[in-house]
């Protein structure tokens, strides 16, 4: 039997899995200590973050490494989000195409998709925008994740 949750338990289940992960990994309280919820939704979530100099290349931009970080990090939100499962699994392969820049002060938008959350595997569609002062959005990065998950499923619940 899986969990089913009104929207504010699902937010609070997202948002504990959030602070248990910059808890016990400390390159995301390094990285993301102000990412923070818009929505959550059953297999997606969307963040804000703004991005200060800790996050730029040597170029000014937006580095590589920290949209991986971010894509890493949010993809085990969106699978919670789906069953509200505690543990996320491993990532099996990540893979990132970036599409334009982003630079300090910038605010972007992420927004993490479950497409499809299995027995063995969990594969989440990571799409990192730079919002504009007039709410449009431009692509940053998108990113495929894949991730392990057996033995991570939802708590069953007891009628």
């Amino acid at each position: 039997m899986t969990q089913t949750a009104e929207p504010a338990s699902r937010a609070a289940a997202v948002q504990s899995l959030m602070d248990q992960l910059r808890a016990k990994s400390p390159i995301y309280g390094l990285i993301l200590p102000d990412i923070h919820l818009v929505n959550v939704l059953p297999g997606a979530v969307t963040l804000h973050l703004r991005l200060t100099t800790l996050h730029l290349n040597s170029k000014g931009a937006l580095h590589g490494a920290v949209s991986a970080t971010i894509v890493d990090f949010v993809t085990g939100l969106a699978i919670c989000s789906q069953d509200l499962r505690e543990k996320t699994g491993a990532s099996v392969d990540m893979h990132l195409t970036y599409l334009s820049t982003a630079e300090a002060d910038d605010t972007v938008v992420i927004r993490s998709t479950a497409e499809r959350v299995g027995g063995n595997l969990a594969f989440v569609t990571v799409r990192i925008n730079k919002l504009a002062e007039d709410g449009t959005e431009r692509p940053v990065t998108l990113a495929q994740h894949t991730k392990f998950v057996r033995g991570t499923g939802p708590k069953e619940t007891v009628s």
